[in-house]
């Protein structure tokens, strides 16, 4: 290889390098410490026996995880959730072992991030100025009991609210490393 080709390459590389992480900020989650930490989703307590939601049904059997529990999701038919004018249009509840890990709520369009952001930060804390001027496609907000995720993906204009339980998401990870807590 000639010594010009060498330098070429690695000027490349060193551009790469320094862009990339420009780039990869604008789209990174930012993290909010949550404030009026709930024990689940309205009236939906993390961990909470399967059986205790009769009008459940479930939609797909997720498998087993390498500890063996077992991971299936639900829906409630008919059910309608609306947050802060934003109505809901599918919500699933995923169980691990028969208790009750994460509810998982979807919405369509900006204006609808817009508002369950607003109303996310009214119950679980509020953004920095500089985050709320960032263009990100996910928010989190992080607590004991309960972390909550705001998802927004800009090319679909679709997006997900998410409420999980970190105690019996990280259960599950240990389980699958061996005790070795979250990859």
């Amino acid at each position: 290889m000639r010594p010009s080709h060498l330098v070429s390459s690695f000027v490349k590389g060193v551009l790469a390098f320094s862009v990339l992480p420009g780039v990869l900020a604008s789209d990174l989650a930012h993290a909010v410490r949550i404030t009026n930490e709930p024990n689940g989703f309205n009236e939906y307590t993390w961990g909470s026996p399967l059986s205790g939601f009769p009008a459940l049904q479930q939609i797909r059997e997720l498998g087993q995880a390498q500890g063996g529990e077992r991971i299936s999701v639900y829906e409630k038919p008919g059910e309608v959730v609306t947050l802060n004018g934003v109505t809901l249009n599918r919500i699933r509840y995923r169980f691990v072992d028969d208790q009750l890990e994460s509810v998982v709520l979807s919405y369509q369009g900006r204006e609808s991030r817009d508002k369950l952001l607003q109303w996310v930060e009214e119950h679980y804390g509020k953004l920095t100025p500089s985050e709320r001027r960032l263009q990100f496609t996910q928010v989190e907000w992080l607590g004991e009991k309960t972390e909550v995720t705001l998802s927004y993906y800009h090319t679909r204009k679709e997006g997900t609210l998410l409420f999980i339980s970190p105690a019996i998401r990280y259960r599950l990870f240990d389980s699958n490393l061996g005790g070795g807590g979250m990859p």
